[in-house]
């Protein structure tokens, strides 16, 4: 094998490092590719594809070591060998990174074989002494780069136009838009040696330790993707409903979440049965079903609940016990929430964005934007709007982690407003003093600083 044979391959190898510690510090250039039209979490998605220089670059080293072998008499068969591997396994790369997402296992099961093989074939060549040298100076630096390391890091993201994100696919009058509405992403991944580096030398870098019982890579990524698409549909019926164009949220009637141990309930009810009447009255709301426990039931009596359970239907007598902080209120000792499903067949097209897996986070703000799309004017009124929180089923923004990082990459743009949670305020203000953080309660909220503002 000629030198310039070896050269492709030590080309991809750099490209590895190169790779990724773009991926560790790919937030940092976010501010300066900014505007409505395009913003940083856009131009990854084009950037990605110089990963693909890679196994390119194994690829044309295995083929041009492959027309070096044929020219020699003598030429070993294992050597031989080793190349073909190299360039079936580079060109099998090639093509899965072309969909990372949907082939995210295959890529690196196939990128670990190949980055053996070439490793077996460049010793091969240089010689056990050389070659054990060069490995154990690239492992060392990977090792600094890619080994885990028992902690999570947390670290600022960028922000996204929800409006480029997701489009309604509805009859509607263009609009021309002043200000733009952007979501804010923070990252979260498993901690590596040189994320110590980057906590003393950038902001908000954040180390937590692992849970013993956290899930696996791949089991989080399927929650965190199920997340995104429930929020989306969320945002869809809550702005469908804002905008008056009907209902789009249906009550089920009131899903038993929990259970007290001990409690007239435990051992009778499962969390998840959906109560849809008591004592024969219908319940739809939980709001009715607590009004009726208070208005028509004394402690100490049975009431008959009629349950959905899957896909049957039961009455079930349960008693009642006295509550600890009410002398007179009654309860089963049962946690319950609205049980509900969205009524609302309307498409959405959504962008597909590499830097942006899942969550539930850009809720609040894509309920936002999809009003916009479904309401004449303009309601960002030329503002550059920001924004943090989940949209939940009764137009309540919820709370979400990483409200430092968020504040702090908003921060470093040029928003108007960035609406957060109304308990992640501080944490907001501390993060980016300069910023105008708007502590929300409700959807309504947000609206109504945009009426006034």
């Amino acid at each position: 094998m000629r030198k310039s044979s070896l050269r492709w391959y030590y080309g991809g190898f750099i490209g590895i490092v190169v790779a990724v510690l773009a991926f560790q510090l790919i937030w940092l250039p976010a501010p300066y590719v900014l505007s409505p039209q395009l913003e940083w979490i856009e131009v990854i998605n084009w950037l990605y594809y110089a990963v693909l220089f890679i196994p390119i670059c194994w690829l044309l080293g295995a083929v041009q070591s492959l027309r070096q072998l044929k020219k020699e008499a003598n030429k070993s068969k294992l050597k031989v060998a080793l190349h073909y591997v190299i360039a079936a396994a580079s060109a099998a790369l090639l093509l899965v990174l072309t969909q990372p997402l949907q082939y995210l296992i295959a890529a690196l099961i196939t990128f670990v074989i190949a980055v053996l093989v070439i490793a077996i074939a460049i010793g091969y060549e240089l010689g056990i002494k050389r070659g054990a040298i060069y490995a154990l100076g690239y492992a060392a630096i990977m090792l600094l780069l890619l080994c885990p390391t028992g902690y999570n890091v947390t670290y600022p993201a960028m922000t996204m136009n929800m409006n480029s994100y997701a489009k309604l696919i509805v009859e509607q009058e263009e609009t021309t838009e002043q200000g733009w509405i952007d979501g804010v992403l923070v990252f979260e991944r498993p901690a590596f040696p040189i994320d110590w580096l980057y906590v003393k030398t950038l902001p908000l870098v954040e180390l937590q330790k692992r849970q013993a019982n956290e899930p696996g890579i791949s089991e989080t990524y399927s929650q965190v993707v199920q997340m995104k698409q429930d929020a989306n549909q969320l945002a869809i019926a809550i702005a469908w409903e804002q905008a008056g164009r009907g209902d789009a949220i249906q009550y089920d009637g009131v899903q038993v979440a929990a259970i007290m141990e001990g409690s007239p309930s435990d051992g009778v009810l499962q969390a998840g049965d959906v109560i849809i009447a008591v004592n024969d009255s219908r319940i739809q709301h939980r709001d009715e079903f607590l009004s009726y426990m208070t208005r028509y039931v004394t402690p100490g009596d049975d009431v008959m609940l009629t349950v959905r359970r899957q896909d049957d239907i039961k009455d079930i007598i349960v008693g009642t016990v006295v509550a600890d902080d009410e002398t007179n209120r009654p309860i089963l000792g049962i946690a319950v929430q609205d049980a509900y499903h969205i009524a609302l067949e309307q498409g959405l097209s959504l962008a597909a964005y590499i830097a942006h897996a899942g969550g539930p986070s850009h809720g609040a703000m894509l309920t936002l934007a999809l009003y916009d799309q479904l309401t004449e004017g303009d309601v960002t009124k030329g503002l550059h709007i920001a924004g943090t929180g989940t949209i939940e089923y009764d137009g309540r923004i919820g709370m979400v982690g990483g409200i430092p990082q968020k504040a702090y990459a908003v921060g470093r743009t040029d928003a108007d407003v960035f609406f957060v949670p109304l308990a992640g305020v501080e944490a907001a203000k501390a993060a980016a003093p300069h910023l105008n953080v708007v502590g929300v309660e409700r959807f309504e909220d947000v609206l109504s600083w945009l009426l006034q503002h």
